[in-house]
């Protein structure tokens, strides 16, 4: 329900309230950000509490990919705030306003190797664990049965990864017909934070399978 909710919300205030969606929601400082933010935040808090698990403890693969996904959440909740300049505005040092496209106090504006290349390879991964597994194990349970399948995203995540891909899907469409009005306002932000909503309850449900290993 929370992701049906929320793209509800963010559409139909973009189309109703355009001022107070600029001003409150889509805003550099709006609450759309500060959730990229927030989501983020605990999906790095749930990967480090996972890695303490014993089960993890124990396996070097699975313990490498819960701490892959730590350092990456940490990663993105740093760089949507700019490691806190978009909060405590601090300005930013010349030297580094000179190779930074925004002049900003982050990484993902440097260089493409840090921004667009990464997050193709979350939405690979969204569409291929997100929409692909769960679609297929629909057909074919037995893929939930697999020795390694306690790692693949669970139903749960379907429709979370579907509305994300569906925010930037709808505007290339649109833009292709030649149209100008989207179902959401900066599709691609909004696609970020179904993103971030995606890696926060996978790794919810990771922590509670191997919580419950062996109990």
């Amino acid at each position: 329900m929370l992701p049906l909710a929320a793209a509800a919300i963010l559409s139909l205030t973009a189309h109703a309230a355009p001022e107070f969606y600029l001003r409150r929601i889509g805003g550099e400082r709006g609450l759309l950000e500060l959730s990229q933010l927030l989501l983020a935040l605990g999906a790095c808090g749930v990967a480090l509490r996972t890695l303490l698990l014993p089960r993890v403890r124990g396996h070097r693969l699975l313990a490498a990919w819960i701490a892959l996904a730590a350092v990456a959440s940490f990663y993105i909740a740093g760089e949507e705030a700019s490691w806190g300049q978009h909060y405590f505005d601090w300005q930013t040092p010349d030297y580094w306003s000179t190779v930074n496209d925004q002049g900003e106090t982050n990484l993902h504006n440097v260089s493409s190797w840090l921004d667009q290349k990464p997050r193709t390879l979350l939405e690979i991964g969204v569409i291929l664990g997100g929409i692909v597994v769960p679609l297929a194990a629909l057909r074919r349970p037995r893929i939930r049965r697999l020795p390694w399948a306690v790692i693949l995203p669970p139903q749960l995540c379907l429709p979370t990864a579907l509305l994300a891909e569906f925010a930037r899907f709808s505007e290339r469409i649109l833009d292709a017909l030649g149209y100008q009005v989207y179902p959401f306002h900066r599709p691609s932000e909004v696609q970020e934070f179904y993103f971030y909503l995606f890696i926060l309850l996978y790794l919810i449900v990771l922590n509670r399978r191997l919580s419950s290993v062996g109990s």
